[in-house]
């Protein structure tokens, strides 16, 4: 080999190992402290959401596991971000969660009669707003493992039928149980037309989490029971949402009481 060719390629290993440190002084080496929520809040900005964590005061937690749904909901969340230099009021709080993302920052935020976001009021805004993301929240507790969970966890249910209501026994919240956990939800809604214009039976079953509260509407919660699917819905969301499941759940009729 030439004296000249080994000159040269010494050069470049020289200057590839002096790029390598470079590149490990600017990027790997470089290490930022968050000191305040609002440079927290500016980081999380830049960075994805990778897990988000409810907890409804009577539905209990679940994880948001769709990276669509907690992208939009960290979008809301983020549009609501101004936080007012004051503590909230003293008042009801119905969803708790923690949003982390990828750089590894946090962001915690409550809901209900007032909104916090990582610990600060969040100053006024739309009740429109407020209200996409209680709804959007409530979204991942229709699942089936859940609903099957609130029933069995619920103090009280109860059957409406042709004008009478009875209390259900613990045997046939058990079996609806079972049935609940084996539906399919259902998003073809041409078919829940047909399954709904050709259904004769319709009865209720009103869910409440707290038998002491049963006049609260975020802790409220109603299964309207047809043929061959039954419907949820949450009474404390305010956008009126209703989600349908396939799958039949059978009560024995018995004498009702008033």
């Amino acid at each position: 080999m030439k004296a000249s060719t080994l000159m040269y390629l010494m050069l470049m290993g020289i200057l590839f190992a002096l790029g390598l440190l470079l590149l490990q002084q600017t990027v790997f080496g470089r290490l930022h402290v968050i000191e305040d929520e609002t440079d927290i809040r500016n980081q999380s900005d830049s960075s994805i959401p990778t897990e988000l964590v409810v907890t409804h005061r009577s539905w209990g937690e679940q994880r948001i596991e769709d990276g669509s749904e907690v992208e939009r909901i960290t979008r809301l969340l983020k549009q609501m971000k101004t936080a007012a230099k004051r503590d909230c009021p003293a008042g009801q709080t119905t969803f708790t969660g923690t949003l982390r993302f990828l750089n590894g920052t946090t962001w915690s935020f409550t809901l209900g009669e007032h909104m916090t976001l990582n610990g600060r009021c969040v100053a006024a805004q739309p009740v429109s707003q407020t209200a996409m993301l209680k709804a959007r929240l409530l979204n991942a507790y229709h699942t089936p493992g859940q609903l099957a969970k609130q029933l069995g966890q619920a103090e009280k249910v109860t059957l409406f039928e042709a004008g009478r209501s009875r209390e259900l026994t613990r045997e046939e919240r058990r079996t609806l149980q079972r049935q609940i956990e084996k539906a399919e939800p259902m998003t073809d809604y041409e078919e829940v037309g047909r399954i709904l214009d050709d259904s004769d039976t319709r009865r209720v079953l009103q869910i409440a989490r707290f038998g002491q509260e049963s006049g609260k509407r975020d802790q409220l919660m109603n299964l309207t029971i047809h043929d061959t699917l039954f419907s949820v819905q949450y009474m404390d969301d305010d956008n009126g949402n209703t989600f349908y499941l396939k799958g039949m759940l059978s009560v024995k009729s018995k004498e009702a009481e008033r």
